[in-house]
């Protein structure tokens, strides 16, 4: 366990910190800049560079696109509740456990990806293991951007 830690790239645990920040700050009611809420979709993009990481062919992308579809649907409906006000510079937000559940979904699936890639490569490169890494991580990632169109929703 010990080298699997000190294994992963440097860059790893400041992001880590960084996104237990954000989550725990998400479970307080608090006021942020509206560009912050449309800047969460983006970390679909981590979960787009770990799914490209996958030796799958091109339906991956379907369960991919399934999941993602699935997800934002559901951020979108869960933060109409969250959402006590917007003047469109900035969101006033209730709290939620949701953001640090999903960033840290996302951290540590990728994480144990990467760790499962180089000890059970069979087992990375399996049909099943893919299909459900490929729709967890995009039904996490999903949610911030059903989350973000809910926000800007809610300003027009």
């Amino acid at each position: 366990m010990v080298q699997v830690m000190t294994g992963a790239p440097l860059w790893v645990w400041p992001l880590l910190v960084v996104l237990v920040f954000v989550g725990v700050r998400a479970r307080r009611e608090r006021s942020v800049p509206a560009g912050m809420i449309y800047a969460l979709p983006l970390l679909g993009g981590m979960t787009l560079r770990t799914v490209l990481a996958l030796p799958a062919g091109g339906w991956i992308w379907g369960i991919f696109a399934l999941a993602y579809a699935a997800g934002a649907y559901g951020g979108y409906v869960l933060q109409r509740a969250w959402i006590l006000g917007n003047d469109g510079g900035r969101v006033r937000l209730g709290g939620e456990a949701l953001t640090l559940t999903a960033v840290m979904v996302i951290f540590w699936a990728s994480f144990a990806g990467g760790v499962l890639r180089a000890v059970a490569p069979g087992a990375y490169g399996s049909a099943v293991f893919m299909a459900v890494f490929a729709a967890l991580l995009a039904a996490c990632g999903g949610s911030f951007a059903g989350r973000a169109l809910r926000v800007w929703r809610a300003r027009v």
